[in-house]
């Protein structure tokens, strides 16, 4: 005897809304193993600071994040491989409790087995009306 079971769903056709995003232009002319690193899109910008310099790999790091002219509900700093996926490595940051505009954390860079990994760090600001800002940096690191 053979039994089939069939499984149906309801779709209202309507599906959530994603976020309005504006991704800014890559910041790759800055090396973050050196300084903090500035980003500018008409009168806002955004700075990331990550110690200690140099980046070192599979440490805890320091994550400073400087905002001017844009209001955020919350800011996270993601993380992710661009030559080899490194899994998902997403942290939120906290507001500086003594300077408006800065927000704080940690994070960390995974160990890599080949010579030369390239980094994409985006900061993801979260703003009041629901709309998103994100900001990719470029970072390389060496395992030698």
């Amino acid at each position: 005897m053979c039994s089939i079971t069939l499984l149906s769903g309801c779709d209202s056709g309507s599906k959530p809304a994603l976020p309005n995003v504006t991704q800014w232009t890559t910041v790759e002319q800055c090396d973050l193993h050196h300084q903090a690193c500035l980003a500018q899109n008409q009168h806002q910008s955004v700075r990331l600071n990550i110690t200690p310099h140099p980046i070192p790999i599979a440490r805890p790091l320091n994550v400073s994040v400087t905002l001017d002219a844009i209001t955020a509900t919350k800011v996270e700093l993601d993380i992710s491989g661009v030559n080899m996926y490194m899994g998902f490595n997403r942290v939120t940051l906290t507001p500086h409790p003594q300077h408006p505009g800065e927000f704080v954390g940690t994070s960390m860079l995974a160990f890599c087995t080949i010579a030369k990994m390239q980094w994409q760090v985006t900061v993801m600001i979260h703003q009041p009306d629901g709309s998103q800002i994100q900001v990719p940096y470029l970072l390389e690191t060496s395992n030698r």
